[in-house]
């Protein structure tokens, strides 16, 4: 069955290092091609799309409205915690991934295909109701928020911090070469990211670990560009998982990689541990970088406690 659409497009051209410019134009020459009517408002400054996105859903509009995300996790980050900060919460979200990562996407086996999004949108495909993580903290700019990847502290938003406050990646970007400013900082931060110590509660627990490396609260499998991190995590399991890797010598972090990106038995390796639960409670206290979704937050005691959410998907 094909159904009448009209299309409303939230653009972050500078998402994916200008791929989402290509994108969105392959999207536009779709949508012309099948005489389908659209409009866009595009962001001009970071936190824009979560302003437009609470707009658009507080006019509640008509289940033959469609909204795109076009641009990377963070700006599918920001369009969800707008759509929660609505009045109409369960308004759908459609999202063309056009970022670095793509890692949500991958999550939820998602198209980059223009013609295949848009005719998948024709079918009248009902909204699936998706897993997201919600937290409050004690992060004096973001004391609560949504995320549909990650919320990570320590390796992973070393790389991050370092990644996003270098010149650096913006002379990478001009040749289209940003990327490598993650493998760079990968290497950094397996120099000088220290251990500290972690709390993780559940309903259920209390685990203490002296020695972390990593420790990330994921709503799927993926972080950093296509890691599973922990293949059995799933958008659908109605659950959270906060997985705790301790740091093992060099050596044994190069082997343990090589685990991740072949076969996923690091899982299975003594530093490896994870917990799942509906409500989770992480804490330390050392000064940590954290990462949300790919965007960084400054060097701090963390205390979080994060919740299964959910929030309905168009694909």
């Amino acid at each position: 069955m094909s159904k009448k659409i009209n299309v409303h497009l939230l653009v972050n051209e500078v998402a994916g290092n200008g791929n989402a410019i290509k994108a969105n134009t392959e999207l536009h020459a779709v949508l012309n091609k099948l005489n389908i009517p659209f409009d866009q408002q595009k962001s001009n400054y970071p936190g824009e799309l979560t302003k437009l996105a609470c707009e658009y859903a507080n006019n509640n509009p008509a289940k033959n409205n469609i909204l795109i995300v076009v641009g990377g996790d963070g700006s599918f980050n920001e369009v969800l915690n707008g759509i929660k900060q609505s009045h109409y919460p369960e308004t759908p979200i459609t999202y063309f991934p056009a970022g670095t990562g793509n890692d949500f996407a991958r999550g939820a086996g998602l198209t980059d295909d223009p013609f295949q999004l848009i005719n998948n949108l024709l079918q009248d495909p009902e909204p699936e109701k998706v897993d997201c993580g919600y937290f409050t903290s004690n992060i004096a700019e973001i004391p609560s928020g949504y995320f549909v990847n990650n919320f990570g502290i320590g390796f992973d938003a070393f790389v991050v911090h370092q990644s996003n406050h270098t010149s650096l990646k913006k002379k990478l970007n001009h040749i289209n070469s940003g990327n490598l400013i993650y493998g760079l900082n990968v290497v950094k931060a397996l120099i000088n990211q220290k251990t500290f110590a972690v709390t993780v509660k559940t309903a259920d627990q209390t685990l203490r670990y002296g020695d972390a490396y990593l420790v990330t609260t994921t709503n799927h499998p993926y972080f950093g560009g296509g890691f599973a991190i922990l293949p059995k995590a799933d958008i659908y399991s109605h659950h959270l998982d906060t997985v705790i890797v301790e740091k093992p010598n060099l050596n044994r972090t190069l082997f343990l990689f090589g685990k991740l990106i072949t076969n996923g038995s690091h899982v299975t390796a003594p530093e490896f541990h994870y917990v799942e639960a509906k409500e989770i409670q992480v804490e330390t206290k050392k000064p940590e970088y954290a990462q949300i979704d790919g965007e960084d937050v400054d060097k701090q005691n963390f205390k979080v406690n994060f919740k299964i959410n959910h929030f309905n998907l168009l694909k």
